[in-house]
């Protein structure tokens, strides 16, 4: 039995990036003896273990075979005779497809060292095009790596592009898609990810309006440097544009979006007390500040400095209005304290417009 680390823990080490995961893949073992070891078997498909004290996976040597469409579409063989570089060849990229050996030897049959220098990602065979899911991985690490300035190599282009125009991205699940996805929007210069997708074909599993998602790119792009948050970027991106039946996200990220389409969609031709007070409604701002907030500071990015919403303090404005109460008890009449409430919050925000 010998073990390598493999994979992005080899990648990162080269750059100098701290790598939070490590992989692990043993070769000339069986399921057998690494239970035996006292390795936690958690692989399905394919013999992945658990290390009994770090918790770190260590997965078989395979090789991996087409069958079927989409990103589960393989059957693997997994046998004692599979060597380091049978494995390592059925990975996507060669800068993942670099191992080390315990005594610190690095082995890397596929360049991927050289391609690290030249600060390239490239695939390493054309059984790249096997897998679907690559299309999204690549554009991952294009935005992963972008502080160090890496580009897709043309060949590999070409074979997203191919990847894009073939049945097999439509067996690929959302959920397998979203997984990528929520990754880069957690990352710096997120649109490079989503930039990346739609240069090759691939952005129409979000929206087939790949006009509107191109202008929402250079939207998105602006904020870059702004610390939004996940939800805020997805909101960005989304804004005016239908999404595909494809599409199933978080409710998290469901809700920071209508909030935002909602304020967006209000405020988009007029900025008056009335209607700012109507998109305030619109996300039950008064009972949600927090987000109400957060939503405005988002809308507040994209719009001009001359606009009179960037001068108010939407903290203090929101704060006064949530405190709004009646004066009168109408008789108990909904509809005259309503009528009260709501005239007492159009004043407050005419008060805030005119300071």
């Amino acid at each position: 039995m010998k073990i390598y680390l493999v994979g992005g823990a080899i990648r990162d080490e080269l750059l100098g990036i701290k790598s939070l995961e490590k992989d692990w893949v043993v070769i000339g073992s069986s399921a057998e003896e690494m239970l035996k070891n006292g390795f936690i078997s958690v692989g399905k498909s394919f013999p992945v273990f658990l290390h009994p004290k770090t918790k770190e996976e260590y997965a078989l040597a395979r090789k991996e075979i087409k069958v079927e469409l989409g990103h589960k579409g393989f059957k693997f063989d997994v046998n004692k005779d599979i060597g380091l570089e049978e494995d390592l060849l059925r990975r996507d990229l060669t800068i993942n497809a670099i191992a080390k050996s315990n005594k610190g030897e690095l082995i890397d049959p596929y360049g991927g060292i050289q391609d690290i220098e030249n600060r390239v990602l490239k695939h390493i065979s054309k059984a790249f095009s096997e897998d679907p899911l690559r299309v999204f991985r690549v554009a991952r690490f294009y935005c992963y790596l972008s502080k160090f300035n890496f580009e897709i190599h043309e060949d590999t282009l070409i074979l997203m592009k191919e990847l894009c125009n073939s049945k097999d991205l439509d067996n690929l699940s959302f959920e397998r898609i979203w997984m990528e996805t929520e990754k880069c929007l957690s990352l710096e210069n997120s649109y490079l990810y989503f930039q990346a997708l739609h240069d090759v074909g691939a952005s129409n599993v979000f929206s087939c309006d790949t006009i509107q998602f191109k202008e929402n790119l250079l939207e998105l792009k602006k904020t870059e440097g702004s610390n939004l948050d996940a939800q805020d970027k997805w909101a960005i991106l989304t804004m005016n544009l239908e999404l595909t039946t494809k599409v199933k996200i978080p409710n998290s990220f469901k809700k920071s979006a209508l909030n935002f389409s909602n304020v967006i969609e209000t405020l988009r031709n007029e900025n008056s007390p009335e209607i700012l007070l109507e998109a305030i409604m619109k996300i039950d701002g008064f009972r949600n500040k927090k987000s109400a907030l957060k939503t405005f500071n988002l809308y507040s990015l994209l719009i001009d400095e001359s606009d009179a919403f960037k001068k108010l303090n939407l903290n203090s404005l929101l704060g006064e209005l949530s405190k709004v109460k009646p004066n009168s008890n109408f008789e108990k009449d909904s509809n005259l304290i309503k009528k009260e409430i709501y005239e007492k919050r159009l004043s407050i925000i005419k008060e805030h417009f005119n300071d």
